[in-house]
């Protein structure tokens, strides 16, 4: 059994075991149960994540996909504001720096988070209720030593994300998003417009001499499984020639990665894949592949992989990126958002930034060190990446560190 006293002094809080794979633990007019199988959470997250702010990285069938990896454990926490279920949060635990990390489940290979919140939660989430929300979580019995809610936008709709009223750092990396204006021709005005259309068709141009290119959508079990072992392929071959780990090579990652763009029974997976290959069947060597969510009109590029080498000047990147914004926007989606982290591609694409933040929640004392510790190498990332003298610093030891290891060696080590 475990108490806790509330802000008045009144102890209110306490955890016990439930015969249904879950712990619980109240508060004032919040109470929380902790399951250890996320499957039993099935039910309600399914009815909470129906809204559209709900970003697609904490849906069911998404972290369904990246749980149970081996050697981590995961849990969903479903917190009920009077009764009646307001918060959920997908939850698995790792080791980090010699801590215990809970975190969002998957955040690894995400681009934006936020637990799930009812719309009575949101309209009600004062300072006072997210102070509470912070004790309930404090007081479950998780096993880690910090809870890190990492990736988490400034806006939930109309409201700011109602987790920025804690404690909380700016993430190093912004994310970089392109409205779409109901066509091509519209959403590239917003750009420059001539310029794109021109290097469209100088691709097709130089794609036709060798044979022409089709624009492949995995539709089916087999292209599905040629699309994304390419990418595994294209994407190992480009990091072991940066010098850098291949974060796509652990099993695990593979593993809910086949799970999240298995098309079955003509259904589309939660994650589709598209390619620009050669030939007009498109039955010739694949030049690009990326890997695509949409959820209440948001489209994500979760992840692209390019190959330089068989055809360099035809630009298959930028012609897989055209091809599918166009029928984004053609679809009537709202946005196309090329996901976390700064690269000179996207910026080009993009007349939007959307900056995201962390907020760390301390479980017990070596917590508050790891809260500590984990907040200062997020702002010292972030002050190098956008001062750009220190920037160039950092580059030039990185390379020379790169220099002095093997070829394809861990620059982590």
């Amino acid at each position: 059994m475990v108490h806790v006293d509330d802000i008045h002094g009144r102890p209110i809080i306490s955890a016990r075991n439930s015969p249904h794979g879950a712990q619980s633990v109240g508060h004032m007019r919040l109470s929380a149960r902790l399951y250890d199988d996320p499957k039993r959470a099935e039910t309600i997250w399914r009815q909470l994540e129906q809204d559209p702010l709900v970003p697609v990285h904490q849906t069911f069938d998404w972290c369904r996909a990246w749980a149970g990896r081996p050697g981590i454990a995961s849990f969903v926490i479903v917190v009920s504001l009077d009764g009646l279920p307001a918060v959920l949060l997908p939850i698995e635990v790792v080791r980090r720096a010699g801590f215990r990390v809970a975190q969002f489940i998957g955040t690894a290979h995400s681009n934006c988070n936020s637990p799930i919140y009812s719309q009575a939660f949101r309209d009600q989430a004062d300072a006072e209720i997210m102070a509470g929300l912070s004790d309930t979580l404090q007081a479950l019995p998780l096993p880690a030593d910090i809870l890190v809610l990492d990736k988490l936008r400034a806006g939930a709709g109309e409201r700011a994300q109602p987790l920025l009223t804690l404690p909380h750092v700016a993430n190093q990396n912004d994310t970089f998003q392109l409205p779409l204006k109901g066509s091509m021709a519209a959403t590239l005005q917003q750009i420059n417009a001539k310029r794109r259309r021109k290097k469209m068709r100088v691709s097709e141009r130089r794609l036709a001499e060798i044979g022409g290119y089709r624009h492949l959508i995995a539709d089916d079990a087999a292209t599905a499984t040629r699309l994304l072992d390419t990418f595994f392929e294209q994407k190992a071959v480009r990091l072991s020639r940066r010098g850098l780990r291949d974060v796509f090579a652990d099993a695990g990652v593979q593993t809910a990665l086949r799970r999240l763009t298995a098309v079955q029974n003509g259904h589309q997976p939660p994650l589709q894949l598209h390619a620009i290959a050669l030939g007009e069947s498109g039955g010739g060597p694949i030049l690009a592949v990326a890997g695509l969510t949409e959820k209440d009109g948001h489209v994500i590029c979760q992840f692209g992989s390019v190959d330089d080498m068989t055809s360099p000047d035809v630009s298959a990147g930028e012609l897989l990126f055209y091809r599918m914004i166009e029928q984004a926007a053609e679809a009537g989606h709202r946005v196309f958002d090329f996901g976390i982290g700064d690269q000179r591609y996207k910026r080009s694409w993009c007349p939007q930034t959307t900056g995201q933040a962390d907020v760390f929640i301390a479980l017990n004392a070596r917590g508050r060190l790891a809260s500590a510790l984990f907040g200062a190498k997020v702002r010292g990332k972030r002050l190098i990446k956008t001062t750009p003298a220190l920037h160039w610093i950092a580059a030039k030891l990185r390379s020379a560190t790169l220099r002095l290891k093997p070829n394809g060696a861990d620059p982590n080590a």
